[in-house]
């Protein structure tokens, strides 16, 4: 019989993830995951995986931080950042994807039998839920390195595993909020430092949303999103050596009244979206876009034009 506790087991001793405060917000995407079947029914996103990785947790239902439509807009994040990363492994069969902020991701288990196997899957996350996922994903398809994307060196460390290979894709799913702008522009060049031909793939919200403070999340955890984007233009300018190639609506999937607020939010914001998925990809000192394919000639970016 497995040891493993279920949610509100008597004498569990309490849940198996150990999480507090902030860092309960990691439930929060894993939940709606795994419950994407009841939660979208119509749609063909599965995540075993992370149905597997819940349950292990031994999590409690007043823990996940969420509510219908949160738990909605997770899945419909995780769609869209499948998409993207799914587009580009295809193009780049040897590419190496690298999650900054890796949380209990389960992609690399979810698009395992749709990729080629040689795709690469790094991540990194600060040491206790490295710790966390050794243990709820003993099988986890990602290497995963204990580090913190606010420390300037944290891209370089992972150039042993990448190589010579320039098809690098970074995903940052719900985590660039919580950084400042100064820390949000670091994170930045140190991917385009560490990886010059790399894309980026990362949510945002507007700054007028990102920091009034009224996101569930941030009310249940007492947590700070500290920075926002005007879309993906506005990411791509918060730090030299990048450009927006395309924003993907999240919000307005989620419901009617989703829609609608997104569209006037844009109104009322000259165009810019509430919340996004952007697509960056890096560009060389010319300003020029970095074509993988060219980018083992292009070589690093200047220090002081794309490298900061």
């Amino acid at each position: 019989m497995s040891n493993t506790p279920t949610p509100d087991a008597p004498g569990s001793g309490g849940p198996a993830h150990g999480l507090s405060g902030v860092a309960m917000t990691l439930l929060t995407p894993l939940y709606g995951r795994a419950h994407a079947a009841e939660l979208l029914p119509g749609t063909a996103f599965r995540d075993p995986a992370a149905a597997s990785v819940l349950a292990a947790t031994g999590y409690r239902a007043p823990e996940v931080l969420t509510d219908r439509g949160n738990a909605l807009g997770s899945v419909h994040r995780a769609i869209v950042f499948d998409e993207l990363t799914a587009a580009f492994c295809r193009e780049h069969p040897d590419a190496v994807v690298v999650s900054a902020g890796i949380g209990l991701d389960t992609r690399a288990e979810r698009l395992a039998g749709a990729l080629p196997a040689t795709v690469t899957w790094l991540g990194v996350d600060v040491p206790d839920v490295v710790e966390l996922r050794a243990r709820l994903l003993p099988g986890d398809l990602t290497r995963v390195f204990p580090a913190s994307i606010t420390e300037p060196d944290w891209a370089q460390r992972l150039l042993p595993l990448v190589g010579e290979r320039r098809n690098v894709l970074v995903l940052t799913e719900g985590v660039l909020m919580y950084l400042d702008p100064a820390g949000l522009r670091s994170f930045l060049v140190s991917c385009r430092t560490a990886f010059p031909a790399a894309e980026l793939v990362a949510d945002h919200f507007h700054p007028r949303i990102a920091l009034s403070g009224l996101h569930p999340i941030v009310r249940a955890t007492g947590a700070r999103f500290r920075s926002g984007a005007r879309g993906g233009r506005g990411l791509a300018a918060a730090a030299p050596g990048w450009e927006k190639v395309s924003d993907h609506r999240v919000m307005e999937r989620i419901s009617l009244g989703h829609r609608a607020a997104g569209g006037l939010f844009r109104l009322l914001a000259l165009g810019a979206p509430a919340y996004s998925v952007a697509r960056l990809r890096a560009t060389p000192p010319s300003g020029r876009a970095v074509s993988p394919s060219r980018a083992a000639s292009a070589g690093p970016a200047a220090p002081g034009r794309g490298a900061g």
